[in-house]
């Protein structure tokens, strides 16, 4: 496969300190970039460029320093490498991008909320006694001293004889015994542990790309996380109006121009909506396989794979607005170097030879453990597409395109909310149209004014 992809986008989101809180008007000119940063670039090739090499480029272009705060916001990237499965690259891809985020949240608990434990152990021994090369005289009884004492008892061919009906190799048989006389190692043991929550974790960019050696397919992200992004998460969690208002345009705009621009999306995006409402578009990506020559059994598989992208969206929305990071990370560090000597004793003529071994070791053990969860009502999020693509390597992609907006979650409250009846209501008034009419209403209104 030799399809890369890029995607670009930026989020900005909201202060919110309660529900009566008054709308902020941020600037023309802050709502320009933002969306013109979360319009899609189109599907094109690029070569010879690594997920590193976009990271620096886009420190470069935006004058910002990754973990450094800088007006209320602080960049991370975060990068995996794509598993080398042919027949189920669009899964892989979209679970390195996963695997990248969950990085980035894990660095972002770890700088917020981490505890560091180190121990450091230096282990000498030293035996320089004329006496280091002897070796204390095996006890009576031994296996050695058994064996010596069948050998008297048999002579020559019948001793060979014996040994091989036994399965031993009469020439080999040797027994062995090593002692350390020296040893020098310095270990490091080193724990972090952080627990704690975040919201408003922003995709900056997507980078589906080669690694350096250009034998595998790496993601990588950069993204963001800021006191607006938080503020605005506050807003979804807590069931407010978004305290964020500015000059927007459709959503139309901000989606890929046909089908293929799709796969290159990953994650949520945050935009403002021609009327000036902050909202949040979440893109699934998911694949199968054909994994049967009948065409309904293949369909359902499709639909599957969808109803999986949904949940994909889904989960990256509820991410966005708290995510519960738990983080674990041991490494073991040091060096080594021992010196032992070895005893080879000979049982057929009882012949002795030491030798001597130098051993050289550098240590470098982790065992790291990252645990994210959210949970969280799926109020307001609606789905706007769905979308198949096959690429020119055979790759099934699948997706869907999930939406917040608070206009949506109002309008899915007041569908669910009972009706007040009214004492003079007659049938007629009764059987207007429900709520579910009215509600598929607006939703499509909705979309078309994005």
């Amino acid at each position: 496969m030799k399809k890369r992809f890029i995607i670009g986008s930026l989020l900005v989101a909201s202060f919110l300190y309660a529900q009566a809180t008054p709308q902020i008007e941020i600037t023309q000119e802050d709502v320009k970039i933002q969306n013109e940063m979360n319009i899609p670039i189109e599907n094109k090739e690029n070569k010879n460029k690594t997920a590193q090499d976009y990271f620096d480029e886009y420190e470069s272009n935006q004058g910002i320093t990754y973990g450094e705060t800088k007006n209320g916001r602080t960049f991370y990237t975060g990068n995996s490498v794509v598993i080398d499965d042919p027949k189920n690259f669009a899964k892989a891809v979209n679970l390195a991008y996963r695997r990248a985020m969950q990085s980035i949240q894990s660095n972002f608990i770890k700088d917020a909320f981490g505890r560091i434990a180190n121990q450091k152990i230096s282990n000498f021994y030293d035996d320089s006694s004329s006496n280091n090369k002897e070796f204390e005289e095996l006890p009576k009884g031994g296996a050695l001293s058994q064996i010596m004492d069948k050998v008297t008892q048999l002579a020559g061919a019948k001793l060979d004889k014996a040994l091989q009906e036994l399965g031993v190799n009469v020439q080999g048989l040797t027994e062995e015994r090593k002692k350390e006389i020296f040893r020098d190692e310095f270990i490091s043991k080193t724990i972090i542990s952080a627990f704690g929550s975040m919201s408003g974790l922003v995709p900056v960019q997507t980078f589906v790309t080669k690694t350096s050696d250009g034998e595998d397919y790496q993601v990588g992200v950069i993204a963001v996380v800021s006191d607006k992004t938080r503020m605005f998460a506050d807003d979804i969690q807590k069931n407010r109006t978004p305290s964020i208002k500015g000059k927007g345009s459709p959503i139309k705009e901000f989606l890929p121009k046909d089908t293929q621009g799709y796969i290159n999306e990953y994650g949520i995006r945050m935009v403002y909506d021609e009327n000036g409402e902050p909202l949040i578009i979440s893109y699934g990506n998911w694949g199968y396989n054909k994994t049967s020559n009948d065409s309904n059994i293949v369909n359902r598989i499709k639909l599957n794979a969808q109803e999986s992208a949904i949940s994909e969206a889904d989960v990256a929305i509820r991410e966005f607005v708290n995510t519960q990071v738990s983080l674990r990370d041991e490494r073991q560090t040091g060096d080594s170097i021992k010196k032992t000597i070895k005893q080879t004793i000979k049982t057929s003529d009882g012949s002795e030879q030491i030798t001597e071994d130098v051993i050289k070791d550098i240590i470098d053990k982790t065992i790291k453990k990252v645990t994210t969860s959210t949970k969280g009502n799926l109020r307001g999020i609606r789905t706007i597409k769905r979308w198949s693509y096959t690429d020119k390597n055979g790759n099934n992609y699948v997706g869907a395109v999930r939406v917040y907006s608070y206009a949506n979650y109002v309008n899915t409250t007041n569908a669910v909310s009972p009706i007040k009846s009214k004492q003079d209501t007659n049938t007629e008034v009764i059987k207007k149209p429900s709520s579910v009419e009215d509600r598929k209403s607006r939703i499509v209104n909705t979309l078309d004014d994005f």
